[in-house]
């Protein structure tokens, strides 16, 4: 019987507020609502700002073992209960934070599922769900770097991207990239080298663990 009022009396609220009536809802008390993380577009930032319902920046993301990242959760409801559950906390752990953001580390390589739960109340016992998730892949950081050149000859205004090789190769780590006189060649922190002026400078690849490879660049 009280079932049977509940059912009645939320017809009745859809009537009355005119909430749209295509929510598809699992019990009585409860709209549901799925959302997935955009892919970005060249009109990413546009889209971003037209959102009305909750939603993170990316969908995917790597993370090197033994470090952290934040992830973000926005337009976020007033009011609103919000959760995160990693899939497998041998890979991935996660602690909520302020301002609808948490910090998931890197514990061991795999790949672990970041499940974000947004109830937002409605009014009395109708509540909106939301569900997003966070696909992280952990790679191990690297033991080795090296360059698969040690010498390069460049002509001013000339510019490119330096070949290395990581072990493991299963590794996302970037090493740190610096040039010996930034005047002659310049190193972005991608390892794209740029001759600036005759002369001759050395790039040096670093990696986390303190191991590193050095290159000539020689510019005519």
């Amino acid at each position: 019987m009280r079932k049977i009022l509940r059912i009645c009396m939320l017809a009745l609220l859809i009537t009355v507020t005119g909430l749209p009536c295509n929510k598809a809802f699992a019990s009585s008390d409860t709209f549901i609502k799925t959302a997935s993380g955009p892919k970005y577009s060249k009109n990413a930032k546009n889209a971003e700002k037209e959102k009305t319902e909750p939603f993170i920046k990316k969908d995917s993301t790597s993370i090197l073992t033994g470090t952290s990242d934040i992830l973000t959760v926005f337009k976020v409801p007033d009011n609103s209960d919000i959760s995160y559950k990693s899939s497998d906390e041998t890979i991935l752990t996660v602690t909520p934070g302020e301002n609808n953001t948490c910090e998931y580390n890197g514990i061991g390589v795999g790949t672990a599922t970041i499940t974000i739960k947004i109830q937002e109340p409605v009014f009395l016992f109708v509540t909106n769900t939301y569900t997003l998730k966070l696909k992280v892949e952990v790679t191990p950081k690297a033991v080795s770097v090296k360059f698969r050149k040690t010498k390069y000859k460049l002509d001013i205004g000339d510019g490119r991207k330096l070949q290395y090789t990581l072990r493991p190769s299963i590794t996302d780590e970037i090493p740190v990239f610096e040039s010996s006189d930034n005047d002659i060649v310049s190193v972005s922190s991608k390892g794209r080298i740029y001759a600036k002026a005759k002369g001759t400078a050395y790039i040096t690849a670093t990696i986390s663990n303190g191991n590193y490879d050095t290159c000539k660049i020689t510019v005519n």
